[in-house]
């Protein structure tokens, strides 16, 4: 049987590091960075929980409506200032849209 892993230290400490909005949830098996934009648009930061040193970080954004479908896809993120503010933008651009 397949077994999820516990979130990482690391995972741990990135999460902390976006603020009070992010939380770790299980998606798909993985441990990941999750954020709910509005009752729309949802956010998921996958590929760190892991003990490496280096990051390496896909962003997903899901619209939830009218169907659950990823709409944006931020692939290659290797640092955490590219992941906030990757982030960031993605906030700014969807959370007054609500469909």
């Amino acid at each position: 049987m397949f077994k999820i892993k516990n979130p990482t230290k690391k995972l741990k400490e990135i999460c902390l590091s976006l603020g009070s909005d992010y939380c770790i949830k299980v998606f798909d098996g993985e441990q990941v960075i999750y954020r709910k934009i509005n009752n729309s648009y949802d956010l998921e930061v996958s590929g760190l929980n892991n003990n490496r040193k280096t990051i390496d970080a896909t962003i997903y954004l899901w619209q939830l409506k009218p169907a659950q479908r990823v709409i944006e896809t931020i692939e290659d993120i290797t640092t955490l200032e590219s992941l906030k503010s990757s982030l960031e933008n993605l906030v700014e651009k969807y959370q007054n849209s609500n469909q």
